[in-house]
């Protein structure tokens, strides 16, 4: 019956991790990826400013 008895010492709130930085930084990464994409698809030959403007509203 000595299980019955444990007590947690630490709170749920010390116990889960904070990780909210690496979730912006991972949609950050990926944001920055897509307009790499983005610049590099635009170079090529007969893409004028209004399918820039499509690629831009709709990935």
């Amino acid at each position: 019956m000595a299980i019955a008895g444990f007590v947690h010492s630490t709170s749920p709130a010390q116990v889960t991790r904070n990780h909210d930085g690496w979730i912006i930084a991972g949609y950050a990464l990926l944001a920055a990826i897509a307009l790499a994409a983005l610049y590099v698809a635009s170079g090529g030959p007969g893409n004028d400013p209004a399918a820039l403007a499509t690629m831009v509203a709709m990935p």
